[in-house]
């Protein structure tokens, strides 16, 4: 019968450490994210919500700048011919490209 006192107390044990091992887990997990939001706080970090605000208003500034310069080439062409062709060139045009310096011969 020692026997059976022996393991009902080591499951009574085995229990009370995992009950332990389980609050501990929450313990960590809870100071984990307190830690990880003070150290956001310290590098001014947003949040997912103000990123998406920020976002939205992005999207919508650009695609109000496409719409006026939509409604500024209308303007130009009825203003002058001229000047709207030149606007849409100046638009297409590609950056210069950089050349590089032709090697110079070796002298023997």
């Amino acid at each position: 019968m020692p026997n059976k006192n022996f393991m009902e107390d080591m499951l009574t044990l085995g229990s009370g450490v995992l009950s332990n091992l389980a609050e501990a887990r929450h313990e960590f997990k809870a100071q984990a994210k307190q830690r990880a939001s003070a150290i956001a706080r310290d590098f001014d970090i947003v949040t997912r919500e103000e990123f998406d605000t920020a976002f939205a208003v992005l999207q919508k500034t650009r695609m109000m700048q496409e719409e006026l310069a939509e409604r500024l080439l209308v303007i130009e062409k009825h203003l002058t011919p001229s000047s709207a062709q030149k606007t849409v060139k100046t638009k297409k045009t590609n950056l210069p490209s950089v050349k590089t310096k032709p090697k110079r011969a070796k002298r023997k």
